[in-house]
């Protein structure tokens, strides 16, 4: 193809496209119609990208160039024209009869995206941050009253009181669920290592998670196999999958019932999971309930009071540990949901 035709045909492209020889000179590209504001020089041909553009932008894309000259890979990566201008940048080798020929690069503009994301973020901060504050407020008052720390109540009256309480730290979970959520979509998690026993973490959650099992008559089965149960990880963040996973199994077992609660090990994993007797879910509802907003048996969404992201959280929570999500059903109407994890969180990929 010669360089009249490349000319012609990145000419008609919306997006930036550059090629560039072997020895990274500019072949062709529709850079002096997208970047004329910026460029030193709207004469590009077999000039470099520091003939091209200012040094800070040019370090950029030539140690990005580099890369894929040596490791024969495509790279992606953002470029910050101005505070005006942003763009993603997708750089892939020109390979012909295995010797590279030169590099092709695509620029697509995400200014706009970049905005919206970034409001985005200060939205979600500010609304979770906004309704946490008074909620915990709430929380700690109704907790004073409670104990009699402004004149003795009723019994009636702290019955009042103690429902309340109970909804308020339920807008306090759904808040903390999706503000967590948020962070471990965009990346934004931070785990923290310590080594814990993660029998005791079980049994906290049974214990914080018995009042569940009263009206419809559910017993707790703990079955405790695993040699060495001591694990390194996030410990707040697995209490967390824990709880979703005991009450979801309290949530959809079938009444005066069992539910197992099971912890097995390897030398190098965790095995934690529930066996409920519930109604059997076939593959593809299976498949889903760990979708976002999506709750319930079987798999509708929001057809129980809750923002669904329970499931979707926990397995957010088990990759950033490096682990898998259990989930299987059987025909005898019976449903197992955990997970596996590394025992050493230094092995798993946050």
């Amino acid at each position: 193809m010669t360089r009249n035709m490349l000319d012609t045909l990145f000419g008609l492209c919306c997006d930036v496209v550059v090629y560039k020889n072997s020895g990274l000179e500019y072949i062709s590209s529709n850079l002096d119609i997208r970047f004329q504001e910026i460029l030193k020089t709207r004469d590009i041909v077999n000039k470099t990208v520091y003939d091209i553009f200012e040094k800070d932008i040019a370090d950029v894309i030539h140690q990005n160039d580099l890369y894929v000259l040596k490791e024969r890979k495509s790279v992606k990566y953002k470029i910050e024209f101005n505070r005006n201008t942003v763009f993603e940048v997708v750089s892939n080798p020109v390979i012909m009869d295995n010797e590279q020929i030169g590099i092709i690069t695509i620029g697509r503009d995400i200014t706009f995206e970049t905005k919206i994301k970034a409001q985005k973020d200060s939205f979600v901060a500010t609304l979770t941050h906004d309704l946490k504050t008074p909620t915990i407020a709430q929380i700690r008052m109704i907790e004073l009253l409670l104990s009699d720390a402004f004149g003795e109540m009723s019994s009636s009256q702290k019955e009042m009181l103690s429902q309340i309480l109970n909804s308020c730290k339920y807008m306090q979970g759904m808040i903390s669920y999706v503000l967590s959520t948020y962070k471990f979509e965009n990346g934004k998690a931070k785990l923290k290592a310590e080594n814990f026993n993660f029998i005791e973490l079980i049994n906290e959650c049974s214990c914080e998670l018995y009042s569940l099992n009263i009206d419809k008559k559910i017993r707790f089965v703990t079955k405790f196999s695993a040699k060495n149960p001591v694990a390194e990880g996030d410990k707040e963040q697995l209490k967390r999958v824990v709880v979703n996973m005991i009450s979801n199994a309290v949530s959809y077992a079938f009444s005066n019932t069992e539910i197992e609660i099971v912890l097995e090990d390897t030398d190098d994993e965790l095995i934690f999971y529930t066996v409920n007797e519930s109604l059997y879910m076939p593959q593809d509802v299976l498949d889903r309930i760990f979708d976002k907003y999506v709750s319930g048996s079987p798999c509708t969404k929001f057809n129980k009071t809750g923002t669904g992201l329970g499931l979707y959280l926990s397995q957010q929570i088990i990759s950033a540990h490096n682990g898998r999500i259990i989930a299987e059903s059987f025909i005898e109407n019976k449903n197992k949901i955990g997970f596996r994890i590394p025992k050493v969180y230094s092995k798993a990929a946050v």
